[in-house]
């Protein structure tokens, strides 16, 4: 689940700080120091709790990515166009990423059923960093039968009203690179 990279670091770190603990108390007992210098073995236990704390809230971040990111059956994929007259700027696009906002887009952004046609309309644009798009899984159902079309003659969908939630946002778009909103709402690059 968790990048291969970054576990195989933490259990080296974690197996370090053990074996530095052990140590500890190997020599503490070779030469009878006892309880002085505690501060040594306090920290590194402290150590040794915040990695594994880390490990487990890393694990269980992916897994709720997982969960997060898993299309159903009964779902699909949405890609909802976004423009920001102050694109350059990524803590702007945060803004627009939050969970209010979600009610308004369902409603007022173009919304496509394939990635290809909301990237055709970007590349029609003059300032394309003014311009990005979020995919976000909907309820099969939410989808409603009428269609209109983009000024590339791409069909745009339109969903029912609060279809799109905050929860099922996947990634965002923006400038060719996929960003993911963190658990502290930053945007963050997605590294998969």
């Amino acid at each position: 689940m968790m990048p291969h990279n970054h576990q195989k670091e933490l259990e080296q770190l974690l197996a370090l700080v053990h074996s530095a603990v052990q140590r500890d108390n190997a020599l503490r007992e070779q030469f009878q120091i006892g309880e002085k210098f505690r501060f040594i073995r306090d920290k590194l236990e402290a150590l040794q709790k915040k990695i594994e704390a880390v490990t487990e809230q890393l694990q269980q971040n992916e897994v709720k990515k997982a969960i997060k990111n898993e299309v159903h059956e009964d779902e699909m994929l949405v890609w909802v166009y976004l423009y920001n007259a102050q694109g350059l700027l990524l803590q702007t696009w945060q803004k627009l990423l939050i969970p209010k906002v979600f009610y308004e887009y369902s409603v007022n952004r173009p919304i496509y059923g394939d990635k290809a046609h909301v990237e055709s309309l970007i590349r029609q644009k003059s300032n394309k960093v003014q311009h990005g798009y979020a995919a976000i899984v909907v309820k099969k159902a939410d989808v409603l039968p009428e269609q209109t079309v983009d000024v590339c003659d791409n069909p745009v969908l339109k969903v029912k009203e609060g279809a799109l939630k905050f929860e099922k946002l996947v990634s965002f778009t923006h400038n060719d690179c996929d960003y993911v909103v963190s658990e502290t709402g930053m945007l963050e690059k997605r590294l998969d």
